[in-house]
Formats: C-alpha cells, structure tokens, sequence
C-alpha cells in the first residue's frame, strides 16, 4: 500500500538494540517510524501504508531475508526494500534480490549521506517501476484495441468482399434469366401456334379419312399404320399439354432466379415474409429431390415488413442449404411463418430433425470462416453474413438445438410499415 501523506513514509525494522540504528537526521524529508522486531514491522504493515522498508535484523533466528520474502509472498506488498548489512555479508545481496530487494546499506554507511541517497535512489527506482507498468498495461490495451480493430477491419472487409461478389453473382444471374427469357418467349409463342396449327392438320386428315374411307390408296393406309396415326392424334393434346406446363415451370425458374438474385438492392421494400420463403424453396427444390426430404410448409398469416428482399432471400438459403447438407437422406425439413403483433415481430422457423449442433461449438458457429465442412467445401462465412443482414434489419437469429434430436434456427424480424428507412 501507498501513503497518502505529502512525504514518504518509510518503516525501519531493527531487533538489535533499542536507540535507532540510523540517525533521524539523515532522513529528513521523510516520515519515519520503527518497528523493534520483525512480527511488530508486519503489524504495523497490515495496518499502515509505507513507502519503503529497511531492514536491519541481526539476529540469527529472524534473518533479513526471512523478513523479506514475508513481506513480499504473505503481505504482497508493492514498496521499496533496503537491507542493512556487514561488508562482510554483501555477496547475500544476490539472494536478496532474488527475494524482493532493491537496494542495500552497509553498517558502515548508516551515518553518512548515502542513507537518503540510497532510500531517494529505492524510491525514484519504484516510481520508475510503477510508471513502466503503467506504461506496459496501456500499451497492452492499446495493443488489444489495435488487434480488435483489426480483426473488425479484416471481418468488414471480408463481408464487403463477399457482398460484393454476391451482387455481382446477382447481376450475372439476372443477366442470364434475362438472356433465357428471350428465346423462352419464342419458344412459348411457337409452341401455341404450333399447337393450334398442328390440331388444323389434325382436323383435316380426319375429314380426309372420313370423306375417302375404304377408298384410300394403298400407299396412304401403310404410310398410317407405321406412323400409328390414330395414336399419334390422340397424344397431341398430351404432348401440347405437358410441353407447355415445363415451358411454365421453366418460366417460374427464370423469373424466381431474376427475383432471388436481387442481392445489389439499395431501398428497402415492403414484402412479404412468406413469399421470400416461397421463392427460396423453389430454389432449393432439387436438392430436396434430390436427397428425397420430407419438406413440411406451415407459413401463416404475415403483416408486411421493410427489408432488403434479394439479402433476406439469401439468409433463408444459407439456412435452408446447412439443413439440407446436415439431415441424412429421407429427412424432414419443416419451414414455419407466424407473427406476433403484440410484440411486433414476425418469426420464420427453419427446423430439420437431423444430429443437431454440438453444445462445444454452438457459440462459434456465427464467427467468421467458422465451418465444420472438410476443406474446400465451405467457407465458414454463410452464417456469419445471415447473421449480419438481420442485425443490419434490427432482427436476430435464435438457435434451438439438441444432440439427435435436430435444430431450429428462427428468423426475428421487427415489423415496419410505415417507415422504410
């Protein structure tokens, strides 16, 4: 402990006589109290605060260094330490100082000036100390400071590296849902005039077999029983039927990849939640067919919210892609939508009944370039982004998982009409 007087308080520990040692007037500018043994310098430690200590113990049974390391391991005292002792004894001072020492006195000196020369000298020395770590634990904090601004820089750049490249994979497929719209057009308007001009032919060849019957030429009859005539006009309807429902699924492909890719959005919009979960799982729909899930859809009634539709698009497929790389073929994956306008949010629940997350790793999984994918198959940001696009909405991702029994991320928006700023 410090004193919290004006001048230094310094306490003399001495067990050899009962006059002081050390001439009073040699430490002038101080305050000055001793102890006559070495238990009654601790007492007066654990009760007062000093700024130096010297010691000069001569007797045998309570040694100097003894006293020392007391002071230094049982009372943790942070002060200035001189020893007294013979000219004979001073190759001790190495253990001394190993003990906790900083600087010592010979009998011989304790009636010159280098008593306050060697006490100023233990005290400037301390202050020094104190101001080094002080220095040293600033230095430490800023330090800190500077790695978390960095680590901050390197997250903010990687995020804006990854929006970047994930606008630009929006125009690029935007750019080629554009390029497919094109001859899609044509091929649907051929098609509807293939159709109905194929159903005129149609139509003729019938009159033509109803109008000739028995009559026809030998060569007409063999050329409609290889081509299987009858057959062929009954699946025209069919084949019409069934090219126009893929030109239609195609088309909802094109316009859900024009939709979903909106990545590069700069105004918010009013949407509604549910249809960014429609659109989301159209996108996704082969590899649930692929991995042939059982996917579950419970979206109820939703209000409008104000957000970035192409960013939330993409939350929901990070999302829905971890579950679907996560369940075992056969799985479930169910996507559920209700609100709570008491609370004035909207929930999106994305749950699969997979091996769920592993307690040692669940604080980890929304850090950067956290994955637990083998290398080269994961980059350990798409979490990390999702989780950023909801706070940047003033929402949140709620996690709820248990070992074999699967895992629920919830999509926290708040609701906002009015304003969509």
């Amino acid at each position: 402990m410090e004193s919290d007087t004006p001048y230094p308080r310094i306490l003399i520990i001495e067990d050899h006589q009962p006059d002081p040692s050390i001439d009073p007037h040699a430490l002038q500018g101080f305050e000055v109290e001793y102890a006559q043994s070495g238990e009654a310098g601790f007492a007066k430690l654990e009760r007062e605060s000093f700024d130096l200590v010297i010691l000069n113990i001569q007797r045998s049974d309570t040694s100097s260094e003894h006293v020392l390391t007391r002071i230094r391991t049982e009372l943790c005292l942070d002060l200035a330490i001189v020893v007294v002792t013979s000219a004979s004894r001073e190759c001790l001072a190495v253990n001394w100082l190993q003990c906790g020492m900083n600087d010592y006195l010979t009998k011989e000196e304790l009636h010159t000036a280098r008593v306050a020369a060697t006490v100023r000298g233990a005290l400037e020395r301390r202050r020094l100390e104190h101001v080094r770590r002080a220095a040293d634990q600033e230095l430490r904090r800023r330090s800190e400071e500077l790695e978390s601004a960095r680590c901050q820089l390197r997250d903010a750049q990687t995020h804006l590296v990854q929006s970047e490249k994930m606008a630009s994979l929006g125009q690029l497929v935007a750019g080629v849902a554009h390029e497919i719209n094109n001859p899609l057009a044509y091929v649907s308007n051929n098609i509807a005039v293939l159709d109905r001009d194929v159903h005129c032919i149609a139509a003729l060849m019938t009159e033509y077999r109803s109008a000739f019957g028995a009559s026809l030429p030998e060569a007409i009859r063999q050329a409609e029983e290889r081509l299987d005539l009858d057959y062929t006009l009954e699946s025209l309807d069919r084949l019409f039927l069934s090219t126009k429902l893929g030109l239609q699924r195609v088309r909802e492909i094109v316009v859900g990849l024009r939709d979903f890719s909106r990545l590069d959005e700069t105004d918010r919009k009013l949407i509604n939640p549910n249809d960014a979960v429609r659109l989301t799982l159209e996108i996704v729909r082969y590899q649930v067919r692929l991995k042939e899930i059982n996917l579950v859809v419970e979206l109820g009634e939703l209000p409008m919210i104000s957000c970035f539709a192409g960013k939330i698009n993409q939350v929901l497929l990070n999302i829905l892609m971890n579950a679907i790389q996560a369940v075992d073929p056969g799985a479930t994956i169910t996507v559920r939508s209700w609100s709570d306008l008491e609370k004035n949010e909207v929930y999106l629940a994305l749950s699969d009944d997979g091996p769920g997350i592993p307690p040692s790793i669940q604080a980890k999984i929304f850090d950067p370039f956290f994955t637990t994918k083998p290398q080269g198959l994961g980059t350990g940001l798409g979490l990390w982004i999702s989780d950023n696009i909801m706070k940047e909405h003033q929402g949140r991702i709620e996690l709820e998982t248990a070992s074999n029994q699967g895992t629920t991320f919830t999509l926290i928006f708040p609701i906002r009409c009015a304003n969509l700023a």
